[in-house]
């Protein structure tokens, strides 16, 4: 029997805090890697719903098979509700994109660290943003799913589908201080001081080898 995507992340939180970020199933790894239809580059996709008899109240934690993209979990999601919707989706894509940019040789050595550390501080950085925002304009919220593989530093970035302009850019560097190994630097860019800024969200040390190109 296949459990739902979104049972099988729990068991990964789980197993990560019981072994203290030691362990992260391969299995995990292998569910991140479906194939999807890219949001990269802003291209508009607005996916229809279809109307049935069922109350709109259906959140993507409920779908038993792939679960929503999040044109349909606003879509379903009343005004009170979209907003903590959409933190919660953010999170998870955050988590999922981060382990597929890694590959599997980096995912591996150091995923659970990501889990564990990083996403919460990025889903706080998220939630700080989104609450100052109109519940319409969090509807039209969208969310690259395409991380940069090679050298390139985009994890997700978050941006206006009516417009095209990104609010937030989500983003991994390689640091290599001197004589101090390697650094997967995280960080994000804001709309509000035009993306100019570094702001840091975390770091986590690879080794003093030079760590494997993104997505291989």
């Amino acid at each position: 029997m296949r459990f739902p995507l979104w049972s099988r992340k729990l068991f990964v939180a789980f197993i990560a805090v019981i072994t203290l970020g030691t362990v992260i199933p391969t299995e995990y790894l292998q569910d991140l890697k479906p194939a999807q239809k890219t949001e990269a580059n802003y291209q508009k996709d607005v996916s229809h719903v279809v109307e049935t008899d069922e109350p709109p109240q259906l959140s993507y934690e409920e779908v038993e098979s792939e679960p929503l993209r999040w044109p349909e979990i606003a879509e379903r999601s009343s005004s009170s509700e979209v907003v903590e919707e959409f933190i919660t989706y953010a999170s998870l894509q955050t988590e999922e994109l981060g382990i597929r940019k890694f590959g599997d040789t980096i995912a591996n050595r150091v995923g659970s660290e990501y889990i564990n550390l990083i996403v919460p501080k990025v889903s706080e950085v998220i939630t700080s943003k989104v609450e100052e925002l109109d519940v319409d304009f969090v509807r039209s919220l969208r969310l690259t799913d395409k991380p940069s593989g090679g050298y390139g530093e985009r994890i997700m970035h978050v941006y206006n589908e009516k417009t095209g302009n990104d609010l937030m850019r989500f983003h991994v560097r390689r640091d290599h201080p001197p004589q101090d190994g390697y650094w997967f630097n995280f960080h994000y860019h804001d709309e509000k001081d035009n993306f100019s800024e570094h702001h840091e969200v975390g770091k986590i040390y690879w080794d003093k080898n030079t760590p494997p190109k993104w997505l291989s």
